[in-house]
């Protein structure tokens, strides 16, 4: 449960849990099932079912404590005792869930390499930013989301240094763009403030804009106050304001003002075109976007090698000069996102692409795999049709499985006729969120 086990089961297999600190009820989970436990750190274990344990316990062993530990210098201390892992099963349609004491994961997290295992970053940084201090509603669900993800991003920097981290969040930044390309500027979903109409489904209102757009109005906070610490400060202060409450925007921003005087003088609240208020209620691009510069000397290489690949006759001499072997996972997905909006490629180039990177078209990173399944599909490669068919098959998380579909749709008679035979046989594997989402791509 996301409570404290105070005590070992009964003897007739009763479990009691205690939970002594104020939670929302959308925080209140139980899991039940054949599950084990394995310790990877001094307060955190990971829990899962007996055939998955070993992996998990490899996957995170002595990760957990080193991003707590990263968030406490931060944000203050970590309140809730306990921060074990549930590995949850495949059709868990999420990449986590922040349950206080007990983090529910997609087990799309296991690559076996820990190529993946800084998704854990986003979830612990909930432990401040949306487990401590609550969006009061769901029409604030940014307060939530935009604030952990500049939290997450700041871990980011302190552990692998800010070129890292702005290469994360260009590929975050790219996310929003596609969103908002899609639905529209004007869409009202795209505001950060999003007004839920009577009968509507919340979660029909979940997109990238309150994680990414909310993290550019947390950035812009930051860059009128213009000293890192003096904002790490801040954020310290107001988990502590308002550590077990459940809050709105204009608290936040009030504390903000309050805490910067200077700035409430300078009337930054309604600077033209940065006003607050249309920060809130205006849908559409973001007006401040953060400076991502510094990754620059990440995404040069990889904006290098994907333009290699999109020219009619590709230069292998030129391509084995660019080694790939010690990337990390953000730097070749923000490659594989190069190739995939200048997709469909010159004849042949997918085929040779497969063949030059192995470890990457056959890779078991998550992330990888589902933007290498969209370049096969956008590229028509019908002999790896499988292969997306499998991806399909073998996890049900709303981020990986409806973009395939989407593209599946778009494609060719034989892509769609993937899309269908593939539903057809693993609807029944997936959460019901995630079929209905596919039955409306399908039409």
């Amino acid at each position: 449960m996301s409570a404290s086990q105070w005590h070992e089961p009964s003897a007739d297999g009763e479990f009691r849990f205690t939970m002594d600190k104020p939670i929302p009820s959308y925080l209140v989970a139980l899991a039940i099932g054949d599950l084990e436990s394995a310790e990877i750190g001094p307060r955190s274990r990971v829990w899962a079912e007996p055939g998955v344990l070993p992996a998990a316990k490899s996957e995170f062993d002595g990760i957990v404590e080193q991003f707590l530990s990263t968030g406490e210098q931060l944000f203050g201390p970590y309140l809730w005792g306990r921060c074990d892992i549930l590995i949850m099963p495949p059709s868990f349609p999420y990449g986590g869930m922040e349950n206080p004491c007990l983090t529910f994961v997609t087990p799309c997290l296991l690559a076996g390499d820990r190529s993946l295992v800084d998704v854990l970053i986003h979830e612990i940084s909930h432990s401040w930013f949306g487990n401590l201090v609550t969006n009061a509603d769901w029409g604030e669900f940014w307060l939530n989301e935009g604030f952990t993800m500049y939290a997450q991003r700041r871990i980011t920097t302190m552990l692998f240094g800010e070129a890292y981290m702005c290469l994360e969040a260009a590929t975050g930044r790219a996310l929003l763009r596609q969103h908002i390309d899609t639905t529209g500027e004007k869409h009202p979903l795209n505001k950060l403030r999003v007004k839920i109409e009577s009968g509507v489904d919340p979660d029909d209102t979940y997109n990238e804009t309150p994680y990414e757009k909310g993290f550019c109005f947390v950035s812009y906070l930051a860059h009128l106050v213009g000293d890192q610490k003096r904002f790490d400060d801040f954020l310290k202060a107001y988990v502590e304001k308002f550590k077990f409450q459940s809050i709105v925007a204009e608290d936040m921003l009030d504390f903000y003002l309050g805490y910067f005087p200077e700035l409430k003088q300078q009337d930054v609240a309604n600077k033209p075109g940065l006003e607050f208020e249309q920060w809130l209620n205006v849908p559409g691009w973001p007006p401040f976007l953060p400076d991502l510069s510094a990754g620059d000397e990440l995404m040069k290489p990889a904006n290098d090698l994907a333009n290699l690949w999109i020219s009619p006759k590709v230069d292998l001499e030129k391509v084995r000069q660019i080694d790939i072997s010690l990337w990390k996972t953000y730097q070749i997905v923000y490659f594989l996102d190069r190739l995939l909006v200048k997709s469909p490629l010159p004849a042949g180039n997918v085929v040779l692409l497969e063949k030059t990177y192995p470890k990457v078209s056959q890779t078991k990173n998550a992330e990888l795999r589902l933007r290498w399944s969209q370049i096969v599909v956008k590229n028509d490669l019908t002999a790896s049709f499988a292969e997306v068919s499998h991806f399909l098959h073998s996890q049900g998380k709303q981020k990986y499985t409806l973009p395939i579909y989407r593209a599946l749709w778009a494609g060719s008679e034989t892509a769609r006729k993937l899309a269908l035979s593939t539903f057809q046989d693993s609807r029944k594997q997936l959460h019901i969120q995630v079929q209905n989402y596919v039955s409306k791509i399908l039409v």
